[in-house]
């Protein structure tokens, strides 16, 4: 265990590599929802998607890099599980408390994206 309360460079890597892939999802979906209408389900997906991209930015360091390259895919539900399946790496400890509720938020989006 760490004797301060900010996670550990990997994990850190790794959860800005999750904002960075809910944050693209969230402006896919809008793009979608756009050209679909102002009644597109996706607009709400895309704010719930915005959201846990928010938690995960909250638990980072502020010095955190953030921009990295845009995934090369623009399906909405496959950036989401592609999100799901890095969290599984991040260790679940007094640092990364936070984890959990964004994985299952996640999950849940995965299962609200998956048609």
């Amino acid at each position: 265990m760490m004797a301060n309360d900010t996670i550990d460079q990997d994990a850190s890597d790794t959860l800005a590599a999750v904002a960075r892939l809910l944050r693209h999802a969230a402006v896919r979906a809008w793009a979608q929802a756009e050209a679909d209408g102002p009644r597109s389900h996706l607009h709400l997906l895309g704010l719930g998607i915005h959201t846990a991209s928010c938690q995960a930015v909250a638990m980072l360091p502020a010095d955190a890099d953030l921009k990295g390259h845009p995934p090369a895919q623009d399906d909405v539900a496959q950036l989401l599980r592609a999100a799901e399946e890095l969290t599984r790496s991040i260790p679940v400890l007094d640092q990364t408390a936070g984890i959990s509720p964004l994985v299952v938020a996640i999950c849940d989006l995965v299962r609200e994206a998956t048609p």
